[in-house]
């Protein structure tokens, strides 16, 4: 498979969402296993993995989303990474805190930018029937029209603070987020966090391969760090479904 061929995208057609809808209203979150066929599961791994065009995204505060191109990265010298990663954990702001590698690919495309043909059959992938089906059949919810997406990648050190998606006016009803790291463990850090009134951890999901962790919006989780215990990158494609 080249790396500008787009990958093979198919649901299994075994799984059947209308038998979890109790256990999903119940719980408002869930883990789906083997989400896809075999071939798609690898070629959309293989995909990742062969990307190149990351940016580390970085948001520190409020108002402060930063974006950093690879090469940018590489011609940082050892003292301005140093200050940037002390920035992160100044204790100063309650808000959101996160840094990882992203490929945005449906905000570039809504903004009328261009994308990898890989990137852009993922994007079809997300809003094709077949994934908007299986959401309205897991969850009954007719107001379901459109998905949007982004590939991530969470290297050790990386993570995401506590938040719950809620954005005005973005309609946001459900958050996906499709695993694709091979052979991952729970020591591994990268494991999607819900957390309870009190802010313990309620629930937490380990990023296996091929498995769609989804859940509505809003409720609260976080990302644990990665740990260099890691010996690949946490992969995974996530976003939001939408209401029109």
């Amino acid at each position: 498979m080249r790396a500008d061929q787009p990958p093979t995208l198919r649901m299994n057609g075994t799984l059947r969402p209308d038998a979890w809808r109790d256990a999903f209203a119940a719980h408002r979150r869930l883990h789906v296993p083997e989400i896809l066929t075999p071939r798609s599961a690898r070629e959309l791994h293989q995909t990742l993995v062969e990307a190149d065009d990351w940016v580390r995204c970085i948001h520190l505060a409020a108002d402060q989303d930063v974006d950093i191109t690879m090469a940018e990265l590489d011609a940082m010298t050892e003292a301005d990474r140093i200050a940037l990663e002390h920035s992160l954990v100044d204790s100063s702001t309650d808000h959101i805190k996160y840094v990882f590698d992203k490929i945005r690919i449906s905000s570039q495309l809504d903004a009328g930018g261009v994308v990898a043909a890989p990137m852009r059959a993922i994007h079809d992938f997300v809003n094709a029937p077949a994934f908007l089906d299986f959401f309205r059949r897991l969850t009954g919810d007719t107001r379901i029209v459109r998905a949007d997406v982004m590939a991530t990648r969470y290297l050790p050190g990386h993570f995401a603070s506590a938040h719950a998606d809620e954005l005005p006016d973005a309609k946001r009803l459900y958050a996906y987020v499709l695993n694709l790291t091979p052979d991952w463990r729970a020591d591994q850090g990268g494991v999607l966090m819900f957390l309870d009134e009190d802010g313990h951890v309620a629930e937490g999901y380990v990023p296996r391969f091929n498995a769609l962790n989804v859940f509505a919006v809003p409720q609260v989780h976080a990302v644990s760090v990665v740990s260099r215990l890691a010996t690949a990158p946490r992969h995974s494609v996530t976003g939001w479904i939408h209401a029109a």
